[in-house]
């Protein structure tokens, strides 16, 4: 669940151990590691170095450790501790408790602080060097232009191209159907099929709905997400709504106002 909103608080959180030395790099298992990535060249590479900076791009967590980049994925449940404090308290589909062998990864500094992540069900991992390329434009900063581009070569549904992170990254399923629905737009139109006026209308849902849901909270706290069950209606004009599978994720979205 944790998407671009979550993943920016987590980079936030993680500033304050800018310009710490890393003392020791612990990894729960080498599962946890992207393939390509061994534990024994992260710690080689990290131990002994200073945290230079920390970066987002879209889901993807980026700690500059010297003239290394380690990338952090949070996947469904992944959460940042730092300094033994958690930067999330609460997530959906997850326990929200904090166990020890839930810590899958973490880097502890010379003055004692420690930079976490936890995560029960396991579905994010961590990589050195990660080839920062494969991710398309963060979601925060594509433009119009950039956005009618991406439309106009796809032939997907509109769904499935606003959650492949190589063409937009940072937007996940709670997103996605938000920003849908605010826009008045069916989850599976062909993405090249919207005309101008459509284009715009989702271009621009795409970052004011990323910045009111940052503003309430978080990616659950959308206008839709109460209704997102059996029997549940769309908040905008009480139709009914729909649940399908588009893009291979559950999809909420009303009929009756998405065209």
């Amino acid at each position: 669940m944790p998407e671009l909103i979550e993943v920016e608080l987590y980079r936030k959180a993680a500033t304050r151990t800018i310009g710490r030395t890393i003392s020791a790099v612990s990894i729960s298992s080498n599962k946890y590691l992207r393939e390509g990535t061994s534990s024994a060249d992260l710690r080689s590479v990290v131990s002994g170095s200073q945290l230079g900076n920390v970066r987002r791009i879209g889901k993807l967590l980026l700690l500059e450790v010297g003239t290394a980049v380690i990338g952090v994925r949070f996947g469904m449940t992944g959460r940042l501790i730092v300094d033994g404090e958690v930067t999330i308290n609460e997530l959906l589909y997850t326990t929200n408790e904090v166990q020890e062998r839930h810590i899958r990864f973490s880097v502890e500094f010379d003055d004692g602080g420690t930079l976490a992540v936890i995560d029960p069900r396991g579905f994010g991992n961590v990589e050195l060097n990660p080839d920062e390329s494969l991710l398309g434009p963060d979601a925060l900063g594509i433009s119009e232009g950039g956005f009618r581009e991406i439309c106009h070569n796809s032939k997907s549904t509109l769904k499935a191209l606003l959650l492949d992170q190589r063409k937009i990254s940072g937007i996940g399923n709670l997103l996605c159907d938000e920003i849908l629905w605010r826009s008045g737009i069916a989850p599976s139109r062909i993405s090249r099929s919207l005309n101008t006026k459509e284009i715009k209308r989702v271009a621009s849902e795409v970052k004011g709905t990323i910045k009111d849901l940052a503003k309430r909270g978080g990616s659950h706290m959308g206008k839709l997400q109460s209704e997102r069950h059996e029997n549940g209606v769309c908040p905008l004009d009480g139709f009914p709504l729909s649940r399908s599978t588009v893009a291979g994720r559950t999809s909420w979205w009303c009929p009756e106002h998405q065209l």
